[in-house]
Protein backbone atom coordinates (compact mmCIF):
# COMPACT_ATOMS: atom_id res chain seq x y z
CA UNK A 1 0.00 0.00 0.00
CA UNK A 2 1.19 3.05 -1.09
CA UNK A 3 2.02 5.85 1.17
CA UNK A 4 -0.39 8.53 -0.40
CA UNK A 5 -3.68 5.82 -0.11
CA UNK A 6 -2.26 5.33 3.80
CA UNK A 7 -2.46 9.05 4.24
CA UNK A 8 -6.12 8.48 2.59
CA UNK A 9 -7.39 5.85 4.46
CA UNK A 10 -5.97 7.51 7.71
CA UNK A 11 -7.86 10.74 6.53
CA UNK A 12 -10.90 8.39 5.82
CA UNK A 13 -11.21 7.56 9.08
CA UNK A 14 -11.13 11.01 10.97
CA UNK A 15 -13.42 12.42 8.57
CA UNK A 16 -15.70 9.71 8.89
CA UNK A 17 -15.78 9.63 12.30
CA UNK A 18 -15.73 13.90 12.25
CA UNK A 19 -19.29 13.58 10.52
CA UNK A 20 -21.36 11.29 12.44
CA UNK A 21 -20.85 14.01 15.67
CA UNK A 22 -24.33 12.89 16.86
CA UNK A 23 -24.72 8.88 16.17
CA UNK A 24 -20.40 9.32 16.69
CA UNK A 25 -20.60 10.92 20.64
CA UNK A 26 -23.72 8.38 21.74
CA UNK A 27 -21.36 5.27 20.52
CA UNK A 28 -18.35 6.75 22.67
CA UNK A 29 -20.72 7.20 25.43
CA UNK A 30 -21.63 3.57 25.32
CA UNK A 31 -18.28 2.31 24.45
CA UNK A 32 -16.80 4.49 27.46
CA UNK A 33 -19.53 3.35 30.19
CA UNK A 34 -18.52 -0.09 29.11
CA UNK A 35 -14.76 0.49 29.81
CA UNK A 36 -15.74 1.85 33.00
CA UNK A 37 -17.26 -0.89 34.91
CA UNK A 38 -14.40 -2.68 33.20
CA UNK A 39 -11.72 -0.15 34.66
CA UNK A 40 -13.62 -0.43 37.96
CA UNK A 41 -13.47 -4.08 38.02
CA UNK A 42 -10.29 -3.89 37.51
CA UNK A 43 -9.31 -1.59 40.89
CA UNK A 44 -11.95 -3.78 42.59
CA UNK A 45 -9.70 -6.51 42.13
CA UNK A 46 -6.46 -4.89 42.82
CA UNK A 47 -7.91 -3.56 45.87
CA UNK A 48 -8.99 -6.78 46.73
CA UNK A 49 -5.75 -8.10 46.42
CA UNK A 50 -4.18 -5.41 48.37
CA UNK A 51 -6.24 -6.01 51.47
CA UNK A 52 -5.20 -9.95 50.95
CA UNK A 53 -1.78 -9.18 51.21
CA UNK A 54 -1.91 -6.56 54.05
CA UNK A 55 -3.76 -9.05 55.85
CA UNK A 56 -0.77 -12.24 55.11
CA UNK A 57 1.27 -9.67 56.75
CA UNK A 58 0.10 -10.06 59.66
CA UNK A 59 0.19 -13.58 59.77
CA UNK A 60 3.39 -14.40 62.27
CA UNK A 61 5.42 -17.02 64.59
CA UNK A 62 5.82 -16.76 68.24
CA UNK A 63 8.65 -19.49 69.53
CA UNK A 64 8.49 -19.26 73.09
CA UNK A 65 11.63 -19.87 75.33
CA UNK A 66 12.66 -21.89 78.19
CA UNK A 67 14.15 -20.22 80.95
CA UNK A 68 16.91 -22.68 81.14
CA UNK A 69 17.76 -22.49 77.48
CA UNK A 70 21.94 -22.29 76.76
CA UNK A 71 22.92 -19.06 74.68
CA UNK A 72 24.60 -21.17 72.54
CA UNK A 73 21.26 -23.26 71.54
CA UNK A 74 19.40 -19.93 71.55
CA UNK A 75 21.81 -18.65 68.98
CA UNK A 76 21.87 -21.45 66.91
CA UNK A 77 18.56 -21.15 67.05
CA UNK A 78 18.44 -17.77 65.36
CA UNK A 79 20.49 -18.33 63.22
CA UNK A 80 19.24 -21.30 61.34
CA UNK A 81 16.12 -19.43 61.72
CA UNK A 82 17.48 -16.32 59.79
CA UNK A 83 19.02 -18.82 56.74
CA UNK A 84 15.33 -20.03 56.77
CA UNK A 85 13.22 -19.79 53.38
CA UNK A 86 10.47 -17.15 54.20
CA UNK A 87 12.04 -15.65 57.14
CA UNK A 88 12.74 -12.03 56.84
CA UNK A 89 13.11 -11.40 60.46
CA UNK A 90 13.99 -13.06 64.08
CA UNK A 91 13.48 -10.41 67.03
CA UNK A 92 14.43 -11.38 70.40
CA UNK A 93 12.04 -10.57 73.27
CA UNK A 94 13.53 -10.71 77.01
CA UNK A 95 11.82 -11.50 80.09
CA UNK A 96 11.22 -8.33 81.18
CA UNK A 97 10.73 -6.50 77.59
CA UNK A 98 7.68 -9.13 77.27
CA UNK A 99 6.25 -7.77 80.62
CA UNK A 100 6.75 -4.16 79.56
CA UNK A 101 4.90 -4.57 76.41
CA UNK A 102 2.05 -5.98 78.45
CA UNK A 103 1.85 -3.62 80.55
CA UNK A 104 1.39 -1.16 77.72
CA UNK A 105 -1.28 -3.26 76.03
CA UNK A 106 -3.24 -3.45 79.28
CA UNK A 107 -3.33 0.39 79.64
CA UNK A 108 -5.43 1.56 82.12
CA UNK A 109 -5.63 -2.12 83.70
CA UNK A 110 -1.72 -2.23 84.33
CA UNK A 111 -2.16 -1.91 88.04
CA UNK A 112 -3.35 -5.51 87.88
CA UNK A 113 0.30 -6.42 87.52
CA UNK A 114 1.07 -5.40 90.82
CA UNK A 115 -0.10 -8.53 92.45
CA UNK A 116 2.32 -10.48 90.43
CA UNK A 117 4.93 -12.17 92.87
CA UNK A 118 7.38 -12.69 89.80
CA UNK A 119 7.34 -12.14 85.87
CA UNK A 120 5.29 -15.61 84.80
CA UNK A 121 6.39 -14.04 80.94
CA UNK A 122 8.86 -16.26 78.87
CA UNK A 123 11.39 -14.72 76.86
CA UNK A 124 10.79 -15.43 73.14
CA UNK A 125 11.53 -15.50 69.41
CA UNK A 126 9.26 -13.34 66.87
CA UNK A 127 9.25 -14.23 63.57
CA UNK A 128 8.04 -11.98 60.64
CA UNK A 129 7.71 -13.93 57.41
CA UNK A 130 8.09 -12.96 53.63
CA UNK A 131 5.11 -13.42 51.59
CA UNK A 132 6.81 -16.87 50.48
CA UNK A 133 7.08 -17.96 54.15
CA UNK A 134 2.74 -17.39 54.53
CA UNK A 135 1.75 -20.48 52.93
CA UNK A 136 0.15 -23.06 55.18
CA UNK A 137 1.95 -26.20 54.21
CA UNK A 138 5.85 -23.96 55.19
CA UNK A 139 4.43 -22.66 57.64
CA UNK A 140 3.41 -26.36 59.20
CA UNK A 141 6.64 -27.02 58.42
CA UNK A 142 8.63 -24.29 59.89
CA UNK A 143 6.86 -24.89 63.36
CA UNK A 144 7.64 -28.87 62.98
CA UNK A 145 11.07 -28.16 62.69
CA UNK A 146 11.50 -25.53 65.46
CA UNK A 147 10.09 -27.38 67.81
CA UNK A 148 13.09 -29.66 67.72
CA UNK A 149 14.82 -27.49 68.91
CA UNK A 150 16.31 -27.35 72.68
CA UNK A 151 14.70 -24.93 74.79
CA UNK A 152 11.99 -24.46 72.97
CA UNK A 153 9.01 -24.48 75.12
CA UNK A 154 6.04 -23.66 72.66
CA UNK A 155 5.91 -22.33 69.33
CA UNK A 156 2.47 -19.91 68.03
CA UNK A 157 1.54 -20.08 64.40
CA UNK A 158 -1.28 -18.58 62.92
CA UNK A 159 -1.70 -22.38 60.63
CA UNK A 160 -5.33 -22.97 60.63
CA UNK A 161 -6.30 -18.81 59.88
CA UNK A 162 -3.77 -19.18 56.88
CA UNK A 163 -5.14 -22.07 55.61
CA UNK A 164 -8.77 -20.50 55.65
CA UNK A 165 -6.92 -17.31 53.86
CA UNK A 166 -5.05 -19.34 51.26
CA UNK A 167 -8.44 -21.36 50.59
CA UNK A 168 -10.18 -17.94 50.14
CA UNK A 169 -7.33 -16.82 47.95
CA UNK A 170 -7.98 -19.64 45.41
CA UNK A 171 -11.73 -18.89 45.70
CA UNK A 172 -11.23 -15.31 45.09
CA UNK A 173 -8.40 -16.60 42.51
CA UNK A 174 -11.26 -18.31 40.17
CA UNK A 175 -14.00 -15.94 40.13
CA UNK A 176 -11.97 -13.48 39.58
CA UNK A 177 -10.80 -14.67 36.28
CA UNK A 178 -14.35 -15.93 35.34
CA UNK A 179 -15.75 -12.42 36.17
CA UNK A 180 -12.81 -10.92 34.60
CA UNK A 181 -13.16 -12.85 31.56
CA UNK A 182 -17.33 -11.93 31.40
CA UNK A 183 -16.33 -8.39 31.96
CA UNK A 184 -14.15 -8.43 29.20
CA UNK A 185 -15.90 -10.39 26.72
CA UNK A 186 -19.43 -7.96 27.37
CA UNK A 187 -16.94 -4.78 27.00
CA UNK A 188 -15.87 -5.95 23.79
CA UNK A 189 -19.44 -6.99 22.62
CA UNK A 190 -20.76 -3.67 23.15
CA UNK A 191 -18.45 -2.06 21.36
CA UNK A 192 -18.77 -4.02 18.34
CA UNK A 193 -22.28 -3.93 18.22
CA UNK A 194 -21.74 -0.51 18.39
CA UNK A 195 -19.42 -0.20 15.59
CA UNK A 196 -22.06 -2.05 13.43
CA UNK A 197 -24.26 0.87 14.03
CA UNK A 198 -21.59 2.49 12.23
CA UNK A 199 -21.14 0.25 9.68
CA UNK A 200 -24.66 -0.42 9.05
CA UNK A 201 -25.22 3.03 7.91
CA UNK A 202 -22.21 3.04 5.38
CA UNK A 203 -22.95 -0.75 4.26
CA UNK A 204 -24.35 0.77 0.72
CA UNK A 205 -20.92 2.36 0.29
CA UNK A 206 -19.29 -0.73 1.05
CA UNK A 207 -21.12 -2.46 -1.28
CA UNK A 208 -20.30 0.07 -3.92
CA UNK A 209 -16.72 -0.03 -3.20
CA UNK A 210 -16.78 -3.94 -3.45
CA UNK A 211 -18.18 -3.87 -6.71
CA UNK A 212 -15.45 -1.60 -8.11
CA UNK A 213 -12.75 -3.68 -7.18
CA UNK A 214 -11.57 -2.25 -4.05
CA UNK A 215 -10.07 -5.07 -1.56
CA UNK A 216 -11.26 -5.96 2.07
CA UNK A 217 -8.46 -4.31 3.50
CA UNK A 218 -8.28 -0.63 1.85
CA UNK A 219 -12.27 -0.91 2.62
CA UNK A 220 -12.15 -1.81 6.28
CA UNK A 221 -8.67 0.05 7.45
CA UNK A 222 -11.22 3.10 7.78
CA UNK A 223 -13.51 1.66 9.77
CA UNK A 224 -10.61 -0.13 12.32
CA UNK A 225 -9.47 3.63 12.28
CA UNK A 226 -12.70 5.26 12.92
CA UNK A 227 -13.36 2.61 15.58
CA UNK A 228 -9.93 3.11 17.69
CA UNK A 229 -10.44 6.84 17.86
CA UNK A 230 -14.01 6.06 19.23
CA UNK A 231 -11.98 3.48 21.64
CA UNK A 232 -9.27 5.90 22.26
CA UNK A 233 -11.66 8.31 23.16
CA UNK A 234 -13.98 6.21 25.57
CA UNK A 235 -10.98 5.15 27.34
CA UNK A 236 -10.44 8.60 27.97
CA UNK A 237 -14.02 9.63 29.01
CA UNK A 238 -13.84 6.69 31.16
CA UNK A 239 -10.25 7.70 32.91
CA UNK A 240 -11.48 11.23 33.20
CA UNK A 241 -14.63 9.62 35.28
CA UNK A 242 -12.73 7.23 37.24
CA UNK A 243 -9.93 10.35 38.25
CA UNK A 244 -12.85 12.15 39.60
CA UNK A 245 -14.21 9.36 41.40
CA UNK A 246 -10.88 8.68 42.82
CA UNK A 247 -11.04 12.81 44.17
CA UNK A 248 -14.06 11.95 45.97
CA UNK A 249 -13.24 8.44 47.31
CA UNK A 250 -9.54 9.90 48.89
CA UNK A 251 -11.28 12.38 50.79
CA UNK A 252 -13.40 9.58 52.66
CA UNK A 253 -10.94 6.72 52.64
CA UNK A 254 -7.73 6.02 52.83
CA UNK A 255 -5.22 3.93 51.26
CA UNK A 256 -7.62 3.10 48.33
CA UNK A 257 -5.67 1.99 45.13
CA UNK A 258 -6.26 4.04 41.66
CA UNK A 259 -4.49 3.63 38.32
CA UNK A 260 -1.19 5.17 38.38
CA UNK A 261 -0.33 7.52 34.97
CA UNK A 262 1.10 4.04 32.91
CA UNK A 263 -1.75 2.03 34.10
CA UNK A 264 -4.15 4.60 32.97
CA UNK A 265 -2.19 5.14 29.58
CA UNK A 266 -2.19 1.38 28.88
CA UNK A 267 -5.78 1.34 29.64
CA UNK A 268 -7.11 3.95 26.92
CA UNK A 269 -4.23 2.08 24.95
CA UNK A 270 -6.55 -1.04 25.92
CA UNK A 271 -9.59 0.81 24.49
CA UNK A 272 -8.01 2.08 21.46
CA UNK A 273 -7.43 -2.07 20.82
CA UNK A 274 -10.71 -3.07 21.70
CA UNK A 275 -12.58 -0.46 19.56
CA UNK A 276 -10.39 -1.58 16.47
CA UNK A 277 -10.79 -5.18 16.94
CA UNK A 278 -14.49 -4.04 17.53
CA UNK A 279 -14.57 -2.67 14.01
CA UNK A 280 -13.06 -5.82 12.60
CA UNK A 281 -15.62 -8.11 13.83
CA UNK A 282 -18.80 -5.18 12.63
CA UNK A 283 -17.26 -5.39 9.38
CA UNK A 284 -16.95 -9.58 8.91
CA UNK A 285 -21.19 -9.67 7.50
CA UNK A 286 -20.32 -6.90 5.02
CA UNK A 287 -17.03 -8.36 3.69
CA UNK A 288 -17.27 -12.03 4.44
CA UNK A 289 -14.18 -12.14 6.43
Amino acid sequence: MRSNQVRYLVAEGIQSLARRRISGSVAVVIMASSLLMLAIFSLVTINLDRVLQTVRGGVDVVVYLDDAIHPDDLERLRKDLLATVGVEQVSYLGREQALERFRIELGDDAELLQALQENPLPASLELRLSPEGQDADRLRALTASIEEYPGVEEVVAQIEWVQRLDRFARIFLVVDLVIGVVVLLSALFVISNTVRLTVEEKAAQVEIMRLVGATNAFIRTPFVISGALQGAMAGLIAMAVLELARRVVQTQIDGVYFFGPQQVLGFILLSTFLGSVGSLFALRRHLRL
